[in-house]
């Protein structure tokens, strides 16, 4: 009944953030985090809820009897959830399908992130995207020495970099640097993102496609880290 009560009411809250959630009146990354993170945290209520149900009519089933209608009830609601994350869902690829256009996302980057993460579950690298002025990319390209194990990937006005075993630092250690090798005497034109992976779990599309919804907030000159 815990577990009910608290997906119950937690709802309305759910899905007034998807119903509001709209792309067309300026793309918020943090309110699409949210939302996601939300689904995955009901998601997990659910299956908990059905787990113990199932430990109910099993193992106790001589001590307590379920709520059909509570239970009825209960799937209701994992539906009225899912119509309405469905509904979020439609609404960002809408967008994406706007902002981009069916823009190909860098395999190469992509497919070298999984050669590297093949039978290494944690090894830290970055991701960059950087898009702007051609010109002022090719100075940014120039200025990024890759070693071996990383790789460049361009697309238009867009360059893309994995940089393999890179020791991590702290946020604003990692921006200043970022800030004075790459974009010192840039005149403005480029913006760019950075992504820290550690995990392999973390190299999928969605991984990229997650940092071209972000750095069409950047503002040019500016660098965000992930």
């Amino acid at each position: 009944m815990g577990t009910y009560h608290y997906i119950k009411d937690r709802y309305d809250e759910f899905r007034e953030l998807c119903r509001v959630f709209n792309p067309e009146r300026g793309y918020s990354s943090t309110a699409a985090r949210e939302i996601k993170e939300r689904y995955k945290e009901i998601n997990a209520k659910f299956a908990e809820a059905r787990a113990l149900q199932q430990l109910l009519r099993t193992k106790y089933k001589g001590y307590v009897q379920l709520d059909p209608q509570k239970q009825r009830e209960l799937e209701e609601l994992y539906f009225m959830y899912k119509k309405d994350y469905r509904y979020f869902e439609l609404n960002q690829t809408e967008w994406e399908q706007k902002s981009f256009g069916g823009k190909e996302l860098p395999q190469r980057i992509l497919s070298h992130l999984q050669d590297i993460y093949r039978g290494r579950p944690s090894f830290p690298s970055l991701i960059l995207c950087f898009q702007g002025d051609p010109s002022e990319l090719e100075t940014i390209k120039r200025r990024l020495k890759l070693g071996k194990r990383d790789i460049c990937e361009e697309k238009e006005r867009e360059v893309w970099f994995l940089l393999a075993g890179i020791k991590p630092l702290q946020d604003s250690i990692l921006l200043r640097k970022l800030h004075r090798a790459l974009f010192q005497g840039v005149n403005g034109g480029v913006k760019g993102v950075v992504l820290k992976i550690t995990k392999g779990e973390d190299v999928t599309e969605e991984t990229l496609r997650g940092i071209l919804r972000i750095l069409a907030e950047v503002k040019e000159g500016e660098i965000k880290i992930l």
